[in-house]
């Protein structure tokens, strides 16, 4: 056995000194959080400003769909004889030989005055009944008398909350070029031969991350298409 002084002696490991560790201080640890904390604050920021470019592309491509499918329309509606729809002298609703995609404003307004088309003021919510005269020129909505044809485009919801967050809207203008050809005179009692070619000009205006600064208005978005259409006859 050992001695007790052996134990308890000055050169015992009991008598020992354990040496202090090293650790970080709180100015270390505030420093820290702060460079964590710009480097969080630059990540978010840059998430939010692809997720908002990735968004307005996707936007862009809906309304430069719209107002293809828009155009497509105007081509290739059936039937488009203006002959037909003037052999009175006067626009005549009743033969439907001119589609509301390539009516005039003033065509439009013959429409709802002499034919009793009550095209809505706003986009339609819901599809008419059947037996409506309305019917056959759903989705269709005009603001008032002498304005062109309007409709919605296309909505974007928020995939999670189901909110709407951009609606875009639709308004195609036609005008009659009133182009003619000389040539012709001679089949046309000596007048010029109309050619019956009118202009369309489709434009889809929506909204996205409005803002106003420096005393304007920016978030406002335009998509313009346009197309000549000559008809049948």
């Amino acid at each position: 056995m050992l001695s007790l002084k052996r134990q308890f002696g000055p050169d015992s490991s009991a008598s020992r000194r354990v040496p202090l560790r090293a650790a970080f201080t709180l100015i270390e640890i505030v420093i820290a959080l702060a460079v964590l904390g710009t480097m969080a604050a630059g990540v978010y920021i840059g998430f939010n400003a692809i997720n908002t470019y990735a968004v307005s592309s996707r936007l862009y491509s809906e309304a430069q769909t719209a107002a293809q499918n828009q155009i497509d329309l105007i081509l290739s509606k059936e039937p488009f004889d203006v002959r037909a729809a003037y052999v009175s002298g006067t626009f005549d609703c009743t033969t439907h030989k001119i589609p509301i995609e390539l009516m005039t404003t003033a065509e439009i307004d013959a429409l709802t005055t002499t034919c009793g088309v009550a095209l809505p003021t706003t986009a339609p919510a819901s599809a008419p009944a059947t037996t409506s005269s309305y019917y056959p020129y759903y989705p269709y909505y005009r603001s008032g008398a002498g304005q062109p044809i309007s409709k919605q485009a296309f909505i974007y919801q928020d995939p999670v909350t189901g909110t709407v967050l951009v609606t875009g809207t639709l308004t195609s203008t036609v005008t009659d070029t009133a182009m003619t050809m000389s040539f012709l005179n001679s089949t046309n009692g000596g007048n010029p031969w109309p050619l019956n070619t009118r202009k369309a000009n489709v434009t889809v205006a929506y909204t996205y991350r409005k803002v106003t600064y420096g005393g304007a208005s920016h978030g406002d978005y335009t998509l313009a298409i346009g197309t000549l259409r000559t008809a049948d006859q």
